[in-house]
């Protein structure tokens, strides 16, 4: 298994898109204890990475509970920073309401599991394909002045320089744990 691969392509996927990895009943509770359920989401999608590597018969148990040590919460203000400085405290609000509608985590727990399918890799639960219209909220608000915004904050500096430093901080506890490029391409 190509493990490398799949983390870095996760990682791409998970920062550039910022999508939830989960799509729970409770994400409008945490909408309203959270500030930043934008933030939020995308914390929690760093785990997935780190828990397929956990998955892997690949790596021993030593380097098992190494990666399930490392400290992703960390890079929580590297992440915060590029979203508040991209946008303001109602465009965040904006992106909040957007990402705690039941059709936009059907869709990107959807997008998801198709990356992962397409690696090769088995998925905990089967996301439910999304249907015309629940594909159409994301279309549509991708058309929007705030849904253009947040594609260009994708593309931006900023988000790549946040990306740039989550992935060097993952890649050198990964190597940490004894699981440099060469071992994770096994």
């Amino acid at each position: 298994m190509k493990l490398f691969k799949l983390t870095t392509l996760t990682l791409m996927t998970v920062l550039s898109l910022t999508a939830c990895d989960k799509a729970t009943d409770n994400k409008a509770t945490e909408k309203q204890e959270s500030p930043n359920l934008l933030l939020d989401i995308t914390m929690e999608s760093l785990k997935i990475p780190m828990e397929v590597i956990q998955a892997s018969n690949d790596i021993s148990e030593k380097q098992k509970n190494c990666v399930g040590k490392i400290d992703l919460n960390s890079q929580k203000p590297v992440i915060k920073e590029a979203i508040e400085k991209a946008f303001t405290p109602e465009e965040i609000q904006q992106l909040n309401d957007f990402y705690a509608k039941a059709e936009v985590q059907k869709v990107t727990n959807y997008g998801r599991e198709q990356i992962f399918m397409q690696m090769g890799l088995p998925m905990k639960e089967t996301a439910e394909k999304p249907s015309k219209e629940e594909m159409k909220v994301v279309a549509d608000f991708a058309q929007t002045e705030m849904g253009q915004k947040y594609a260009q904050f994708n593309l931006s500096e900023d988000a790549n320089s946040s990306n740039e430093k989550v992935n060097n901080f993952i890649k050198e506890e990964l190597e940490k744990c004894g699981l440099g490029e060469e071992q994770l391409n096994k």
